[in-house]
């Protein structure tokens, strides 16, 4: 229990270390210089080198990007793929109508059952050959 100056206050003792750590930390964060420590992290993200996935890594060689370059990288990523999928969900029924219209195409239907019939035809001189058997067996009662 908190025992102050010989006087017994029943105040528990985690309590009053997590108050005294918490009046200390305060006073050292007002005592320092806030444009400082600002600076300190721009600079530290302006300069620090990282792999590609903003880690620093035990390889030095693998440190390649800043940790801004690899952060800017990622947003921008990531907002040309939203974009990208908007564009596509826009253009969807465009896109499907020029891919069926090309698909019905005679030429197309002509490299396809081209394609077919020589996949198959080559399939025939291959030593390895599948084979599918269906059997039925009577269900037996106990």
């Amino acid at each position: 229990m908190g025992n102050i100056v010989g006087i017994d206050l029943n105040i528990d003792d985690n309590y009053l270390n997590e108050a005294v750590k918490s009046i200390v930390m305060t006073g050292i964060a007002e005592s320092l210089d806030k444009e400082k420590i600002v600076n300190g992290l721009v600079k530290t993200v302006l300069e620090t080198k990282v792999d590609e996935e903003g880690k620093i890594s035990s390889y030095s060689r693998d440190n390649r990007y800043t940790l801004l370059e690899v952060y800017v990288n990622k947003i921008i990523r990531e907002i040309v793929k939203e974009e990208m999928k908007k564009l596509v969900e826009e253009k969807r029924p465009k896109m499907q109508e020029i891919i069926r219209r090309e698909l019905n195409k005679r030429a197309t239907l002509d490299k396809f059952v081209d394609a077919f019939i020589s996949n198959n035809l080559d399939n025939l001189d291959n030593n390895w050959k599948t084979k599918i058997s269906v059997e039925y067996e009577k269900n037996k009662e106990y």
